[in-house]
């Protein structure tokens, strides 16, 4: 690993150097991957956005033209790399929160945010009904929740361990907890078939704790093709899944 990261000079033994903050690294590098989970959710951005699990700001970027943007993380280091990233802007705010926690409602305001995003955090989360509650409370009436999550228990190994996931889903289990917690569902689709094949290899097989470079790379040079394959063809099942909610009216 680095001795700091490139683009913040942050000293890499100042903060957790865990499986996860290294796996957060090397995927902040597959920008390609990163723009097509932002296209798939732009037009359901509104103009107060909360980011649940900002992690190093590897999607935080992709929220900066709402009006307001709150990105919250329940590492203090993760969120000291992203206050610096938004040193400058005064419509970004970035706290140390759990949504898990049963503060987190009156810490963050109850129906401040028309958005509210989630991306790949909620398998972190022991109690997701919880937490998928909280986020409910936070959003105004009609607000949308943006929840992108791994898809698939069969490819539970050692990169889920190493990354502190719980779990994986499946749609329909999914889609039911979600509408547990009080949401309508908008639309809900497997993504990302072609990651697949590298996911099961690394966890399964060579039970790698972290991606490797190389796989990424090649998965980030890839991406155009499968991405274009998505777009007229959607998958019947997927590396993640994509489920757009809204808090009913």
């Amino acid at each position: 690993m680095d001795n700091a990261d490139g683009r913040l000079g942050i000293p890499a033994d100042s903060w957790s150097q865990s499986p996860g903050v290294e796996t957060l690294r090397r995927m902040a590098s597959v920008d390609r991957y990163n723009k097509w989970i932002f296209a798939s959710i732009a037009r359901h951005i509104g103009d107060r956005v909360l980011e649940v699990g900002c992690g190093i700001g590897n999607m935080t970027p992709f929220f900066l033209g709402a009006e307001t943007v709150t990105a919250i993380d329940v590492l203090p280091e993760s969120v000291a790399v992203v206050k610096k990233q938004s040193e400058g802007l005064p419509h970004v705010r970035v706290l140390t929160a759990d949504i898990e926690a049963s503060t987190v409602v009156d810490q963050l305001g109850a129906r401040s945010y028309d958005t509210v995003v989630c991306i790949n955090v909620l398998e972190h989360i022991q109690n997701d009904a919880i937490a998928l509650r909280n986020m409910k409370e936070v959003l105004i009436p009609g607000g949308k929740l943006i929840l992108f999550v791994p898809a698939g228990q069969y490819l539970y190994g050692s990169l889920d361990r190493a990354l502190g996931h719980y779990r994986r889903y499946t749609l329909a289990p999914l889609l039911a907890l979600v509408e547990s917690q009080g949401f309508e569902i908008v639309e809900a689709a497997y993504m990302n078939i072609a990651g697949i094949p590298g996911w099961f290899v690394s966890s399964r097989i060579l039970r790698r704790e972290a991606p490797p470079r190389g796989l990424l790379r090649l998965f980030n040079l890839l991406a155009p093709f499968f991405i274009r394959f998505e777009g007229a063809v959607r998958p019947p099942f997927g590396q993640s899944i994509l489920c757009i909610a809204k808090r009913p009216a």
